[in-house]
């Protein structure tokens, strides 16, 4: 059972989709529907039928966050059903890609297929069918860990904004600050699943969130989201939302207010 099925005009929506200690998201505008993440391989079933269930016949851009596989897993399966009219991530060292397994299929596929595959930059746009504005800010430097390069994506409808973080740890959130970029958000998907080693108070003061969504399995083995990184955010008054606790997340936005579904019974700790 989805969160939200609904699709209503003059409004859109941003998914957070469950799959257990990985990222998975979808922004629904207008007539695009953008995919960021999917998730191990194993989640494949999951994913394809929650996009099934919004009625979802076709991907438009396909966003890698990076490529470790609980961010791209099932994404060559996804690919492979619902196609993409682009596939959009990081361009990094040869020496820091997956040699085998699931990255290699989607490569593959992305040949056999002829998709289009752009770069992800500082300034990069993706087409949101005038809903809406979706831009790069990360990578802004090279790195030797491949969860820095992660594709940093904000998308922005009227007074409300997205921050996704993929995996980016301390020195890449450095680095975005320094570059002088407009982190601030209306709901933040947490870097890295809420890792210690990400999520410095000075990224999340520059965010200054009213939301901070973490992707994380339950009872992670990573021990994520860390309890004093919850702590940071909640300290700002960010409210919290955890794919563990609450399922898939699901928020509707006008360009003003914001309606928050989820799957599971909230729970009064946060």
């Amino acid at each position: 059972m989805t969160a939200y099925t609904g699709h209503e005009s003059g409004t859109v929506s941003v998914h957070f989709i469950n799959v257990g200690q990985g990222d998975c998201a979808l922004i629904r505008t207008g007539e695009k529907n953008i995919l960021i993440d999917s998730g191990e391989w194993e989640e494949y079933t999951k994913v394809s039928r929650y996009l099934s269930a919004q009625g979802i016949t076709d991907l438009d851009s396909v966003i890698i966050s990076h490529q470790h596989s609980d961010h791209m897993g099932c994404m060559y399966r996804i690919v492979q059903r619902f196609g993409a009219s682009e596939i959009i991530m990081p361009e990094v060292p040869e020496y820091l890609l997956p040699a085998s397994g699931s990255f290699v299929k989607l490569e593959e596929l992305v040949k056999e297929m002829n998709i289009p595959v752009r770069a992800a930059a500082p300034g990069i746009t993706a087409d949101t069918d005038g809903c809406g504005k979706l831009t790069f800010i990360a990578p802004v430097n090279e790195y030797d860990d491949l969860n820095n390069f992660s594709a940093v994506v904000k998308y922005t409808f009227g007074d409300v904004s997205f921050l996704f973080c993929g995996d980016i740890e301390s020195e890449a959130e450095a680095d975005i600050i320094a570059s002088g970029a407009d982190l601030s958000a209306t709901v933040i998907k947490a870097p890295h699943h809420g890792s210690l080693s990400s999520s410095t108070k000075a990224f999340i003061n520059a965010v200054s969130p009213e939301y901070t969504v973490f992707c994380a399995g339950n009872e992670s083995e990573y021990g994520h989201p860390n309890a004093d990184v919850v702590q940071r955010y909640t300290a700002i008054g960010s409210e919290i939302y955890r794919t563990a606790s609450d399922g898939d997340i699901v928020f509707v936005t006008d360009g003003s207010n914001i309606e928050v579904y989820t799957t599971k019974q909230r729970s009064d700790a946060a």
